[in-house]
């Protein structure tokens, strides 16, 4: 999206030989929408290994009919893909200093471990348009909710689902599992549902084996949404589908299952707003934004020394800074506000309205605490998060209604994941350097970009940023960083924040 001056190893899915298709439920429920190419070996070009089970994969169609005749621009269209999954993988935040922007390549540059990334949240002149969580702490945050997607602590409930490292031997051939009672597995997943299944039936796999005990009591070559009660379900998708459909019923079953996690991390996404205040012995000021630059009128910001630029002046300011014994001391009570840029390890409160009022009761010399946290709708314990665009599939279902949106084609961004803990980041692009800023020539619409993560294996997309903004770069072994959806001697915009692939922490 243009930049607004408004206040607010997964070897086997890029193998050569995987078609991935278009959604029939989805084209089904969406007349208007684009037929979607697929992503098959035809029109790969690239395939690089990041290490840690992390790849990067990109198909080109080339401007002229080979793009028209496919349904996207005829100025050609690249669609680039990062994946890795969060067994061995982490989900990371990327951004510079508040609120100054720097292009991918140097917010990619801030993580050590960070095996490929993307552009991240929209953004204008004060900063995201959504809050930003970094190791758990809420760092940005403007007033009011922030829509975002992030990497969250779970904690594991072993009805509902789970990742698993077990696996089932039937004779001499093993399926590892990929997760226990899950409700939305991904394309190729291999899902356990036991007694303790919080449904009474389990979704339907592509194969479906009933076993009790040692003993398969039944298989569905066309799989089948079994009873929980009939014995102990495995529901079998995508590459281990053909092997499973030659189990016979009578065969002997070893199982092999660890014990559920206490957590584990997922993707999600959520509503979230900050909170937090600022505390002497006799008066609490509360204020429910952090370090973003356009003050509300009626409540207080928070400024730390994240925050590089001069803030705006409140109608009464605040200037906080640690003493020799690491108290907090109140050291200037501007009545009157004032411009000002946060002290290194200090604070800076700007408060307006009702707050101001507040704020006037604290005096030069008051020892205070600062409490800032956050609320999030679900109740989710993010670790990293930061904003998000639309919705495009949800529990599986492809929800974009292309009724109600356009059908251009531009360089778009997209963020998908499932419960198997693949995480998918998508863009699409012209592929080769122009004279346009990136903004406007090549790429996909929207839906086609949900329908390839749809067949990719998300269970959960969304849109980011696109247009100028709409940028990947990978970090391939002892190679640096490159940039995947476009030559490096393109255009770089400068961005508020970025999503990485990091090494697992």
């Amino acid at each position: 999206m243009k930049r607004g001056f408004f206040s607010k190893g997964f070897a086997s899915l890029i193998s050569l030989g995987l078609v991935l298709g278009t959604s029939n439920n989805a084209v089904a429920n969406n007349s208007s929408c684009l037929s979607t190419p697929t992503l098959s070996s035809s029109h790969q070009v690239a395939q690089v290994d990041l290490g840690n089970g992390a790849t990067a994969s990109a198909w080109q169609w080339y401007p002229g009919s080979d793009a028209s005749s496919a349904s996207l621009s005829n100025l050609g269209t690249k669609v680039s893909l990062i994946t890795g999954n969060l067994r061995n993988i982490d989900f990371g935040l990327l951004h510079w200093e508040l609120p100054r922007t720097a292009d991918l390549r140097m917010l990619s540059y801030t993580s050590y471990n960070a095996l490929g990334s993307i552009n991240g949240d929209y953004l204008d002149v004060n900063g995201p348009w959504s809050a930003m969580i970094e190791d758990s702490n809420m760092i940005y945050a403007p007033t009011g909710d922030s829509n975002v997607i992030g990497m969250v602590k779970h904690k594991v409930n072993p009805s509902k689902g789970y990742r698993s490292l077990g696996y089932v031997k039937f004779g001499s051939k093993i399926f590892r599992l990929t997760g226990v009672n899950q409700l939305n597995p991904g394309t190729n997943s291999v899902v356990l549902y036991k007694g303790d299944f919080f449904k009474d039936v389990t979704p339907k796999g592509s194969v479906t084996i009933v076993f009790r005990g040692a003993k398969v009591l039944k298989v569905y070559p066309q799989g089948y949404a079994a009873k929980k009660s009939a014995g102990s379900v495995l529901q079998i998708r995508g590459l281990s589908a053909s092997a499973a459909k030659l189990i016979k019923a009578g065969s002997k079953v070893v199982l092999s299952l660890p014990s559920a996690p206490e957590y584990e991390t997922r993707m999600a996404a959520d509503s979230v707003h900050a909170y937090g205040s600022i505390s002497s012995n006799t008066t609490t000021l509360n204020f429910d934004s952090i370090n973003y630059a356009y003050l509300s009128s009626n409540s207080a910001t928070l400024f730390d020394s994240e925050f590089k630029e001069t803030t705006k002046s409140g109608r009464v300011t605040l200037r906080i800074q640690p003493d020799s014994l690491g108290n907090l001391v109140i050291k200037n009570v501007y009545r009157q506000g004032y411009f000002t840029k946060v002290d290194d390890s200090g604070y800076i409160v700007q408060a307006n309205g009702a707050a101001a009022t507040v704020a006037l009761k604290f005096k030069a010399g008051d020892i205070v605490t600062i409490s800032r946290s956050y609320r999030s709708q679900s109740g989710f314990n993010f670790i990293n998060a930061g904003g998000r665009g639309a919705r495009l599939i949800q529990g599986g279902k492809f929800v974009w209604v292309c009724d109600q949106h356009n059908k251009d084609y531009r360089p778009r961004t997209a963020v998908g994941w499932n419960a198997d803990g693949q995480v998918f980041f998508l863009t699409s692009s012209r592929g080769f350097d122009a004279a346009d800023m990136g903004m406007r020539q090549g790429g996909s619409s929207t839906d086609q970009m949900g329908h390839w993560l749809l067949n990719l294996g998300a269970t959960e997309a969304f849109l980011l940023d696109g247009g100028g903004s709409t940028t990947m770069e990978i970090n391939p072994f002892n190679a640096g960083w490159q940039r995947f959806d476009l030559p490096d001697s393109a255009w770089y915009r400068g961005l508020s924040n970025a999503y990485a692939i990091t090494v697992r922490n």
